[in-house]
């Protein structure tokens, strides 16, 4: 019901070729799980260069999806969540391969692809709040400036949630001196550890300077419905976190495996309050439409 309802939107709302690139990394990117899922836990049989093959392909298809996109809509890719979510999952993906390039972490990929194919699970929910034809996105510079980098901000945040999930995994196998098969493609707890910093480090002062950014440009009407905007409020929820694993580190309270417990935490909180505040959103769009209707 959920692919049927998706499938109608993109039909109704862009173009052929659009369309054609969106369907194409969606499922790209699902392959791409399934086999870096393979490639883990059954190494000898399935390599982990398709995963990354695969996923290339689609993080290509997803590009060329958003150049359509802007091409033929402006900025309006930008005011609507089913889409700012998928902008999140580009920027990950792209954050995903140029990390490994620079720095090769065997194993990352049997998360961050999965990872990818949840956020497009959870896209499909926010199928509904995909803007109609005729809708303007964003205009003003320094709003378009705040959309993208708190996406950005969102598509880091999901890395150092996957480089967690790791961490967590392999230092509990190491404690009980036991080495699961499927872990010995993984990075060093060293090397996730850092990234997971690193993830945080930079995620915070993009969130923040989006924030900024996008406050100098709201406009009168755009400060009376923040209490009613899933994208801003779930945004600050993710500042919030990252605030607090920071101030956690920065003072002692979170160390050893606390911090990274708290970016798993956090990652919940936020998937559920797009989630939630989302439907919410949605709920309240088919509630006007009917009350419309009605009259």
């Amino acid at each position: 019901m959920l692919a049927d309802t998706f499938h109608s939107f993109s039909q109704q709302t862009m173009g052929t070729f659009t369309a054609l690139m969106l369907h194409l990394a969606i499922g790209g990117f699902f392959l791409a799980a399934i086999l870096s899922l393979a490639a883990l836990l059954l190494p000898s049989r399935v390599k982990s260069g398709a995963a990354d093959i695969t996923g290339v392909a689609s993080t290509l298809a997803l590009a060329l999806f958003f150049a359509g996109r802007f091409a033929e809509a402006g900025t309006e890719p930008l005011s609507n969540m089913f889409e700012v979510v998928a902008l999140s999952a580009l920027f990950l993906a792209v954050a995903y391969l140029v990390a490994s390039r620079l720095k090769p972490m065997r194993g990352v990929s049997a998360f961050a692809y999965p990872a990818l194919a949840v956020i497009f699970i959870v896209d499909y929910l926010l199928a509904p709040t995909f803007v109609r034809p005729g809708h303007h996105g964003p205009e003003e510079p320094l709003l378009v400036a705040h959309v993208v980098l708190v996406i950005l901000s969102y598509g880091v945040y999901f890395l150092a949630a996957a480089a967690a999930v790791m961490y967590l995994l392999q230092e509990r196998q190491i404690k009980r001196h036991k080495e699961a098969r499927f872990m010995k493609d993984f990075p060093s707890l060293e090397s996730l550890r850092k990234l997971v910093n690193t993830c945080i480090v930079v995620g915070l002062p993009l969130l923040s300077v989006g924030f900024i950014l996008g406050f100098l440009a709201f406009s009168r009407e755009d400060w009376s419905s923040l209490p009613a905007n899933p994208k801003v409020l779930a945004s600050m929820v993710l500042w919030l976190v990252l605030i607090g694993i920071y101030l956690g580190r920065l003072t002692g309270l979170l160390h050893g495996r606390r911090p990274f417990y708290w970016v798993l935490v956090g990652f919940c909180f936020v998937i559920l309050s797009y989630v939630g505040l989302g439907l919410m959103s949605v709920r309240a769009q088919q509630a006007t439409h009917t009350a419309l209707e009605a009259r």
